[in-house]
């Protein structure tokens, strides 16, 4: 891949971040908005920027496997500063930054040109961390290039999604969706905001692509905040009993928009066969209640400490964070 020629002070102190330990790190210093359109492509694409020195090599002198940053909605690399120097194991990579206009540009085409961003670094393994709407976008990455074909010549990519928004956007007004109204509004709203909604086109086809083996997505959230919705939140903190009877009666799964979007993600992720299996252990001697489905959930979509935000940071007094649980699952 060409590497970026970017004239900023910025993103030069983050090129040598690992040149030497995470320990011994300069802590990014300031990035604006400014700066990340900078960044961007000719036509505002997203384009990925190497954090870490090209041609970086593992311990065991490999060519190592490329590492991708996806910051959410109004966010930037800075998000990532603490989990950059508290996740000593992101030695082991080539890091990359994927920046990206994050309101004006529609998340189906920022996903298309991660999609080729990802293509052109031609590796056998990608992984990507992605923060809030940048799962979304790693997810319809995927979409893309899986619904493009030959995808026996694809890379193994895994996407850690941290805090996404599964449920989508506000759903106010999406009774109308369609209406000539509501085709006015969605006009004038920025495109990243009109994907967002929970009754947007882009999230009624997010969820029913088939991926093949070779792509996964792991979901994990962050213990408090409401942007981005779990199973312990309303308005689906119901999904747990609806589990459960699917399970016991065989009930089809039915509900609200937030409900069904946050069941596809969960339902297609990497983690969903090992939940299922343990469910249907444990049905054979009981039935199951809300509870347990709580439970599992729990055991097999961890959540860790802090908000949205700090979910990224380290948290001292936590038996385990996001950067420690990184450094056990990389």
């Amino acid at each position: 891949m060409k590497t970026l020629s970017v004239p900023l002070s910025v993103l030069l102190s983050s090129l040598s971040l690992f040149q030497t330990s995470p320990g011994h790190a300069q802590e990014i210093v300031p990035f604006t908005p400014k700066d990340e359109r900078k960044l961007l492509g000719p036509r505002y694409e997203g384009r990925l920027v190497p954090l870490a020195p090209m041609n970086h090599k593992s311990e065991a002198g490999l060519e190592a496997e490329p590492l991708v940053f996806i910051h959410g909605s109004q966010g930037s690399i800075k998000n990532f500063t603490q989990l950059l120097l508290n996740t000593p194991k992101f030695t082991d990579y080539q890091l990359y930054y994927f920046a990206y206009d994050d309101l004006h540009r529609s998340l189906k085409r920022s996903a298309g040109d991660l999609a080729l961003s990802l293509l052109k670094l031609k590796v056998q393994r990608i992984t990507i961390i992605a923060h809030s709407m940048g799962g979304l976008i790693a997810r319809e990455t995927l979409n893309t290039l899986s619904r493009a074909g030959h995808t026996e010549h694809l890379p193994e990519i895994r996407v850690i999604s941290v805090d996404s928004p599964w449920q989508g956007g506000s759903s106010i007004n999406c009774k109308h969706k369609g209406a000539n109204l509501d085709d006015m509004v969605e006009y004038f709203m920025p495109a990243a905001l009109t994907d967002m909604r929970s009754c947007s086109d882009f999230f009624q086809n997010l969820y029913n692509v088939s991926w093949p083996d070779q792509f996964s997505m792991e979901l994990y959230f962050a213990q408090h905040g409401t942007q981005a919705l779990d199973h312990t939140e309303a308005p689906i903190n119901r999904l747990p009993a609806k589990i459960a009877s699917l399970f016991n009666d065989n009930t089809p799964m039915k509900g609200s928009l937030y409900e069904m979007n946050f069941w596809n993600a969960l339902s297609t992720s990497s983690q969903y066969p090992g939940f299922v299996n343990e469910l249907s252990a444990l049905h054979e001697h009981q039935k199951i209640t809300a509870a347990d489905v709580s439970r599992l959930l729990e055991k097999h979509y961890p959540r860790f400490p802090g908000d949205h935000a700090s979910v990224l940071k380290t948290h001292p007094q936590a038996e385990l964070d996001l950067p420690k649980y990184l450094q056990t699952i990389l």
